[in-house]
């Protein structure tokens, strides 16, 4: 099955950050960005998510380009209705090169996002992901998010952290 990112996180999600060699930009990307969407997930908490967000931010798919407000529109919907299903998730990020000044970063990656339906049963999946980050009144957001191909659990195993 494939799943997009945004459909992904929709669903609800937890997260583990797993980092190779974090400076303190990353650390504090970690802080500002990845750390939040994962509990926003968790929470089913949209707005939360937004804030991740620079304003003028584009999520790049397969599908082609939209604005962030488009999809948070989408996946804030599919939030409420998964949660009406009783499905959880679990998103675990792995970072495979980590490019930052004090400003700008960009940060490309996989994530394991893992579905657990109302019986328990988990259903992971990998994907690769880019991400392009500036600091901004002194947090770190997302101005272009890129959702890339399908990777295998031992591509995911292969990532140190």
């Amino acid at each position: 099955m494939h799943l997009s990112i945004p459909t992904l996180l929709s669903l609800g999600a937890s997260a583990l950050l797993a980092t190779i060699a974090p400076s303190p930009t990353s650390t504090a990307i970690d802080a500002d960005v990845w750390a939040p969407i994962a509990a926003s997930v968790v929470n089913d908490d949209i707005a939360a998510m937004g804030r991740t967000y620079h304003p003028d931010a584009v999520l790049v798919s397969n599908d082609g380009t939209r604005s962030i407000a488009s999809a948070l529109a989408g996946w804030g919907k599919d939030m409420v209705a998964n949660k009406a299903k009783g499905t959880h998730a679990t998103v675990e990020f792995r970072f495979t090169k980590r490019q930052d000044d004090t400003e700008t970063a960009f940060e490309t990656g996989v994530f394991k996002y893992t579905v657990i339906d109302k019986a328990g049963v988990s259903k992971p999946s990998y994907r690769r992901l880019e991400a392009l980050l500036v600091k901004r009144q002194g947090k770190w957001r997302i101005v272009m998010e890129r959702q890339l191909e399908a990777v295998t659990e031992a591509s995911w195993n292969a990532i140190p952290h």
